[in-house]
């Protein structure tokens, strides 16, 4: 009973010199916390409440109790102020570095330790041989994660660590992406992390709240928020605090509750005022005049300050949450004497304390701070920052990012007296760490705080925004990128305007987005540039054209634009403006005929992009290498892109690469018949719909009906369709699939019908293959004719390849068994051909679904000309569909061949009571992966995988992942398909 025996029986003052009071039920639970610590249950616990209500104190009892028991204990903080990524777990990582022994730090390599130069220089001192990452050199998050996680491992060699992170409310992506990573790769670890965050508005934001809730997925994540003190409670500190009778402060307690709503931090100051005036007895003649706030309160203590001292004060609150006496000194005319002096009589009224690591004094609470701030003139607030900013800058003996961040927030807060141009210099400065510490949307911010302070409309503002504009792009806010760029477009410089519309299209390049606005932007940027064609900038500009034209629909202007940027920019040379040129031209269309073209031109991309080290072409050309790969029907180029895909959208972390990596797999799952994974990755797919401003909902809805389909689920939406649907609001193909598969015939009839009077709206675009798919499914099963000449040259144009809707928002498999179904409908010859080519492209992709759709198909056509041709038996192509329908669980193809499987037909039972997902996760083990590298290939959180494994490890005696490895070999584990 470590936490309860430490905290139960504490009667005098604390930490911050007052008694510590109430809150057994959070120590009760805290308790319970610890127990599963101490048996290797990593815990994550999120203390919440309004300012001033405990959350910190009882978070510094409990760290003090575990310290006192062996407890390794770390605390870093976030601030409000201009801050820096990862600032809490940069604290911590520096002590840390003191903490652990020498010969656990030599355990870790300089090549693994070399990314924590990007968070500190501390580093340097422990591996003075890991080289120095350079200013442009991209590096991997979960590089860089994973060696801040080394060392903190390597200090909990020595026993249970406990990290604090204070002020969570404040923390920014960084941060939190860091925590979420910690928490979800140290499941079996002997770590506590006590996080503390206010959850009243105007403190609470959306973007923690969201982090947090993700977290509760997790096992050992626990939530406590506090509320203020019971009667009693504050009846406990009164009689702590005065020593009186109990009868005394029992009287007195109820009124100090309804007083401060049990709030500590209120009821201290209260508590403070009351002993000006004569304590308890007071109460009783004139608690009429008590302060009517906080503020009101702290304005009498600091009214008993005397003017030196009160300065000193007001100085330390400028100075920032942690106050070193020194830069004080340095920054007054004071004599130091006054200055300790001052900062003494602080700590004696309450208003200052110890600073946790020892290095000098903080503020007992940060609304004490602000209302010191409060009570200043703003233009005494900006002199005292320009000293200190002054003082610090005389300091800044290396880049230290913590330093540079306090010199731009001071600088910023003293612009008004002419330090505007200093606050643009450590602006950029700060910028610029950001972007080392693969921190892009902080770096985007900065950079546009700085433009903003720019007086000048010249090229250095300019710069700053175009900056921060691709900075957003990197941080996946599209919204905010095309917001600067379309202010950047009305700029007095031609040139200026050019360059703007080149951005606003590459940020509208995304799901979802209408090329049109881009276009207009582009046209008339050029036309007033009047540059000449050898230009590089015209080159630029005229690439982004043509994927603008793309994105509008109209492929051929795409083409035309996109060929000729491509040979002026070959003609330059620049391996830059080649890649520009090339990255455009792969949107220009997705039939057989070009994808070959477009795969070499991907290929080359990737080449160029990893030659340059710039994720901006590689994202780009690994997705659409497996695009054009899975439409030419080429396997292994299929999964070597998603293979590239995927780690790419690992290491950089950008959303879009994420989500189009997501929809690449889903994809491939989908084919190979594995519909759980397939839907797990759906399910993960749709927190990008909020990330792209609903963006992908309907590239969501498609890939849901896809799946419903092929299980059997689509009954659920039934009730919800009266086959009388509005047109307008519905994509209408995506209406008819629906209309088709629940067999509402006489709402498909017309609406198959109609699309087909108006064919030629839906011919451009990328859902173009999945308008020809969904088409023919209703036509052949209307036995509609006349449709089926109409689609047949269309679907024509496509014969030898693959079909997909979107960029693998949905894949139907080769386009030569629709060409075989509208053959056999048609009564034509060439319907075998187009089948058996079919089930050739299916099996050399390796895609169980398609196959099992090819041959059903084909078996449908033999029974409909049995006896008239040669050629395999209808029965035969029936029984080898359902084998491989029952083998994946494919519904729709057993529903077409009326077979109904055994309840234990689609999988032969598994050895030793293993389930499904545990045999994946045992494949992945068999290949050597770590829980993370398994969780990111499945598409599961580390913590999960984990699990998985110790419960693959129990259920096979296995004392190892190698033994349990050996037992997948034994019995057939490892062959995939099943």
């Amino acid at each position: 009973m470590i936490v309860t025996a430490s905290l139960g029986s504490a009667t005098g003052p604390g930490p911050s010199g007052t008694a510590f009071v109430g809150r057994h039920a959070e120590i009760e639970r805290l308790e319970a916390v610890w127990a599963a610590v101490e048996d290797d249950r990593r815990q994550l616990v999120f203390v919440g409440g309004e300012p001033g209500v405990g959350k910190t104190r009882l978070v510094a009892e409990a760290a003090k109790a575990l310290r006192e028991h062996g407890a390794t204990v770390l605390w870093g903080a976030c601030r409000e102020d201009l801050d820096i990524p990862y600032r809490p777990f940069i604290a911590i990582l520096e002590q840390a570095l003191g903490q652990a022994t020498p010969a656990a730090l030599a355990e870790i390599p300089p090549s693994a330790a070399a990314p924590l130069l990007r968070l500190t220089a501390k580093a340097a001192h422990h591996w003075p041989q890991s080289p120095q990452p350079a200013p442009g050199d991209p590096e991997s998050r979960p590089v860089l994660f994973d060696a801040v996680l080394r060392v903190l491992l390597a200090v909990a060699e020595r026993g249970p660590l406990v990290l604090v992170l204070e002020d969570l409310h404040w923390a920014q992506e960084p941060t939190l992406a860091l925590l979420s990573h910690m928490a979800e790769s140290t499941a079996g670890e002997q770590l506590l992390v006590l996080a503390t965050r206010r959850t009243t508005a105007p403190d609470r934001t959306d973007a923690v709240t969201y982090a947090i809730a993700d977290l509760h997925r997790l096992d050992g994540v626990e939530r406590i928020d506090l509320v203020g003190l019971s009667t009693e409670d504050v009846a406990e500190y009164l009689l702590r605090q005065t020593g009186v009778s109990r009868a005394s402060v029992r009287a007195a307690a109820p009124v100090l509750r309804d007083h401060t709503g049990g709030n500590p931090f209120f009821l201290q100051e209260y508590w403070h005022d009351l002993q000006t005036r004569g304590g308890l007895e007071a109460m009783r003649s004139g608690f009429a005049q008590a302060p009517r706030s906080v503020q009101d309160a702290l304005e009498r203590r600091l009214a008993a300050f005397s003017a030196e001292h009160a300065r000193v004060v007001e100085l330390a609150a400028v100075a920032g949450d942690q106050i070193d006496p020194s830069v004080l000194v340095q920054a007054d005319d004071l004599d130091s004497a006054v200055v300790l002096e001052g900062l003494d009589f602080g700590v004696r009224a309450g208003l200052l304390g110890t600073d946790p690591d020892g290095g000098g004094f903080r503020f007992a609470h940060a609304l004490a701070r602000q209302a010191v701030l409060d009570r200043m003139s703003s233009t005494g607030r900006a002199a005292a920052h320009a000293r200190v900013a002054e003082v610090l800058e005389g300091r800044m003996a290396e880049d230290d990012p913590g330093l540079v961040a306090q010199l731009a927030h001071h600088y910023l807060q003293a612009k008004a007296l002419g330090h505007g141009d200093k606050a643009v210099h450590y602006l950029v400065l700060a910028a610029e760490q950001a972007v080392r510490s693969i921190a892009p949307g902080e770096a985007a911010a900065l950079y546009e705080r700085a433009a903003q302070l720019h007086a000048a409309q010249g090229p250095p503002r300019v710069e700053l925004l175009l900056t921060a504009a691709r900075c957003y792009m990197h941080a996946g806010d599209f919204t905010t990128a095309r917001r600067l760029y379309a202010d950047l477009a009305s700029s007095k410089s031609p040139r200026t305007r050019l360059l703007a519309a080149i951005g606003h299209e590459d940020a509208s390049a995304r799901p979802g987005v209408n090329g049109q606005p881009s276009l207009v932007m582009l046209s008339e940027a050029l036309e007033g540039a009047a540059l000449d064609r050898s230009d590089p900038l015209y080159v630029r500009a005229l690439a982004s054209m043509g994927r603008a034209s793309a994105f509008t629909g109209d492929s051929q202007r795409a083409r035309v634009w996109g060929e000729d940027a491509l040979a002026l920019a070959r003609a330059d040379g620049d391996a830059e403006l080649v890649a520009h040129a090339l990255g455009r031209t792969l949107w220009q269309g997705m039939t057989p005929q070009l994808a070959p073209e477009l795969l070499a031109r991907a290929v080359e991309l990737y080449e160029i992009g990893s030659r340059l080290g710039d994720a901006d072409h590689l994202g780009p050309a690994a997705f659409y290498r497996s695009v054009f790969a899975y439409i030419v029907g080429d396997e292994p180029a299929w999964t070597s892109a998603q293979r590239d895909l995927t780690e790419l959208a690992l290491s950089r972390g950008q959303p879009f690469f994420r989500y189009v990596a997501g929809c690449s797999r889903y994809a491939h799952r989908y084919a190979v018949g594995d519909y759980a994974a397939a839907e797990r990755i759906v399910a993960w797919l749709e927190q990008f719909n909020q990330e792209f401003d609903g963006a992908t909902e309907g590239s969501w809805g498609v890939q849901q009906f896809m799946l419903r389909r092929v299980t059997g689920r689509l009954a659920q939406v039934r009730p919800f369709l009266t086959g009388k649907e509005h047109l307008d609001g519905h994509w209408l193909p995506g209406l008819l699939a629906l209309y088709t598969e629940l067999e509402m015939w006489p709402a498909a009839a017309p609406l198959l019908s109609h699309l087909c009077d108006q064919i030629q709206d839906h011919r451009t675009g990328a859902q173009w293959g999945g308008v020809l798919a969904f088409m023919t499914e209703a036509a052949v099963k209307l036995d509609d004719v006349s449709t089926a000449r109409v689609l047949r040259p269309l679907l024509a144009r496509h014969a030898d390849g693959n079909l997909m809707a979107g960029q693998f928002v949905a894949v139907f498999g080769s386009a030569d068994r629709r060409l075989g179904e509208l053959d056999s409908l048609l009564g034509a010859s060439s319907a075998d051909l187009h089948f058996e080519r079919a089930l050739a492209m299916d099996r050399r992709m390796g895609a169980v679904t398609h196959q099992a759709e090819t041959l059903a198909a084909w078996s449908r056509h033999r029974a409909r000309v049995s006896g008239t041709t040669a050629g395999p038996s209808a029965a035969g192509l029936a029984d080898e569909a359902g084998a491989l329908a029952r083998r994946i669980g494919h519904w729709a193809v057993l529903r077409d061949l009326d077979t109904v499987p055994a309840p234990d037909a689609v999988h032969p039972p598994l050895p030793n009571g293993l389930t499904e997902r545990e045999v994946d996760v045992l494949r992945l083990v068999a290949e050597g992966l770590s829980n993370r590298e398994i969780g990111e290939r499945l598409f599961l959180s580390a913590n999960t995988a984990a699990n998985h494994v110790r419960s693959i490890l129990g259920k096979t005696a296995a004392p190892n992942r190698t033994k349990a490895a050996i037992f997948a070999t034994e019995h057939g584990l490892l062959r995939s398909g099943r």
